[in-house]
């Protein structure tokens, strides 16, 4: 298990058992070490208390450590270490699973309790660090990806197909469900507390985002201070570490207000910038913009040049997702990390901006639908069908986002919104799973966003903004930042992230997020001393893969060597390419191929689809191994689904 994570740890692993003796059952703590404070061997784990009664294994960092350790100290507790490690084990003295209550920071962690043999499992307030788990008759596994819970399985793992539906949705897979039946995510802001002499397990929310009316009524300046104060004390927790430590400038509004804000707090940051010089990639290069703004805010700036992109090279990556991913920004993400891995082991991101404060055009779309609402329906039909008569050429999304737009209006605000964040509909994925897709077998994708809306306590925008945090930030944003920095021994924290900051950014009243065709508006005059004249003007660009092209003139090319055994892509990633797609496959090449032919001429823009269905193919093979064990494995779950109807 900690061998599959090494990856997530080069600097040293440990492991400790203990005995069924003292525990009436076996249990083991595995660990791998990425050094971040206090990099001496007092910071190894597992790790315990000064009686061997506590231990720890823990991913992430503790921000407000320091303070809970003078407080613990003051209370007689010892410390052999500085890290923020120790203080845990020392505050589950303290209050036991309650300890969660007291951190601040992104943690995903293990605490064993000899005294009262339980095991406690506990995550962040958002999600920022992943942590999975299984629980059979066997007991349980868990690690900080599937693959070490895989590890421990002594059987197969069998595919949970309604994850797969819902992947061919949102082009990842909703918590906290995975792709493997049996293996679930903890949520976040959760603790799972398992006894083990009963083998019994009890899961709790510690923490819910709370409406705020002191927020809502305040003025706009009282809300810009408190905003400048709370990211300004973020970003002063987030630069402690005792190995290099720089700052992804994007030349953006969020990465901007970090560097600013470090800069204040007399720190010269390093900050670095992808280049992406191939001139087919020159569009989502960010140097310029980013050159101008290290100038301004004075920071030690460095480009790194990234002169070759490679659609083939983003294909291996996905095994570090364990399960289908299809957001091709993760290979922007990992080229990113790469590269400045080389200077630096930790990195402070804007991520979680643009879900806080209204960056995204789909809201900007939910605004501009009360117009649309107001016309008459064959208005939009012809504007539909006018959109029909346009070629795209696939170096933008703005096509394929007008169609969405007009496509996805509805009366009711979830599946609108629902709409416009789905990449396949029931009828796509009916069409692309044959029978298999069949919509009446599944629970329908968008109750995930509907029950996130249901129980969130706000209203109008926000309401938008609070579902966006609790599902697409985490279960993609977070995801590929986490795999792809953890895939080269990089950590990434995110400032914007901590609760008391999430809470504040979303009870701003919406109107001062967005409004005359501006997003971000608040986070504009909040920070506008950092912001140089371009980026202040500067509309958001996105940080997106080119796929529309990738699918037309590279990635095409998988599904040809499907068809041809002789390609030579065969050789480099496997003979078994395309058999989900296959004459018996899971999916259904008919489909596939109307989809590869309308791409190519540009009549609909299939890329993301495209992308999901190679995406799938490449994970089935990875991590399945044969392709045939998927093909065996939905003929044994649509025999089941059978036996139920009939019964």
């Amino acid at each position: 298990m900690t061998d599959v994570l090494r990856h997530r740890g080069p600097d040293g692993g440990g492991v400790r058992v203990f005995g069924a003796d003292r525990l009436s059952t076996l249990v083991g703590l595995g660990h791998r070490r990425l050094a971040i404070i206090d990099l001496s061997d007092a910071g190894l784990q597992p790790m315990s208390n000064e009686d061997g009664t506590v231990w720890v294994v823990f991913n992430g960092e503790i921000y407000n450590f320091a303070e809970i350790r003078a407080g613990l100290l003051s209370r007689g507790h010892r410390f052999h270490s500085t890290t923020d490690t120790e203080v845990l084990v020392h505050l589950y003295e303290e209050l036991g699973a309650d300890l969660v209550t007291r951190l601040n920071g992104m943690f995903a962690f293990a605490v064993l309790d000899l005294r009262e043999r339980r095991l406690v499992l506990a995550r962040d307030h958002i999600g920022v660090k992943p942590l999975y788990y299984s629980i059979t008759a066997d007991g349980l596994s868990f690690g900080s990806e599937i693959k070490a819970v895989l590890a421990a399985s002594k059987r197969p793992p069998a595919v949970n197909w309604q994850a797969i539906y819902d992947y061919f949705t949102y082009l990842y897979v909703p918590g906290p469900s995975t792709a493997f039946e049996g293996i679930e995510q903890l949520p976040p802001a959760h603790v799972l507390v398992y006894d083990l002499a009963r083998r019994t397990h009890t899961t709790n929310r510690y923490w819910n985002v709370r409406r705020l009316p002191e927020v809502e009524r305040a003025s706009k300046g009282d809300i810009q201070e408190a905003l400048h104060q709370a990211l300004m004390s973020a970003v002063q927790r987030e630069l402690v570490s005792d190995v290099p430590l720089g700052i992804f400038l994007s030349g953006g509004i969020d990465s901007s207000a970090l560097a600013g804000l470090a800069k204040k707090a007399g720190v010269t940051p390093r900050t670095y910038t992808v280049d992406f010089t191939n001139p087919d990639s020159r569009y989502y290069s960010e140097s310029v913009v980013a050159e101008e703004t290290s100038r301004f805010l004075g920071t030690d700036h460095q480009t790194l040049a990234v002169d070759r992109v490679d659609p083939f090279e983003m294909l291996r990556l996905i095994g570090h997702f364990d399960q289908p991913f299809g957001n091709p920004t993760f290979y922007l993400q990992w080229l990113i990390a790469q590269c400045s891995r080389e200077h630096i082991t930790v990195a402070l991101s804007g991520a979680g901006g643009d879900e806080l404060f209204a960056g995204y055009p789909r809201y900007r779309a939910a605004q501009l639908s009360r117009v649309f609402h107001r016309m008459p329906a064959h208005w939009l039909t012809v504007g539909r069908r006018s959109l029909d008569l346009l070629r795209d050429n696939h170096r933008t999304m703005r096509l394929r986002r007008m169609r969405e737009f007009i496509d996805g209006l509805n009366a009711d605000p979830i599946l609108e919104m629902a709409n416009w964040t789905y990449y396949m509909t029931s009828e796509d994925k009916a069409a692309l799973m044959g029978s298999s897709g069949d919509a009446t077998r599944w629970t329908s994708s968008e109750h995930y966003v509907r029950r996130l809306y249901t129980e969130s306590p706000f209203d109008g925008g926000n309401r938008l903004l609070h579902v966006d945090v609790q599902s697409f930030l985490v279960e993609n944003l977070l995801a590929y930042t986490d795999r792809m920095s953890m895939a080269v021994g990089m950590e990434v924290r995110v400032p914007m992230l901590e609760p008391q900051f999430v809470e504040l950014a979303l009870n701003v009243p919406f109107r001062w997020k967005l409004g005359y065709g501006r997003s971000k508006r608040i986070m504009r005059a909040a920070f506008d001393a950092y912001l140089t004249p371009t980026v202040r003007r500067g509309s958001k660009r996105g940080f997106n893969a080119p796929l529309g092209r990738w699918i037309r003139e590279d990635l095409d090319e998988y599904f040809v060597a499907s068809e041809l055994p002789a390609h030579p892509l065969r050789a480099t990633l496997g003979e078994d390419v395309g058999v989900t797609w296959s004459a018996d496959g899971v999916l259904s090449k008919k489909t596939i191929d109307a989809m590869r032919h309308e791409h190519r001429a540009g009549l609909q823009d299939w890329s993301h689809e495209l992308f999901a269905v190679i995406a799938f193919d490449v994970w089935s093979r990875q991590t399945l191994g044969q392709g045939q064990d998927v093909r065996h494995q939905l003929s044994s779950f649509r025999e089941s689904r059978y036996d139920e109807r009939v019964a």
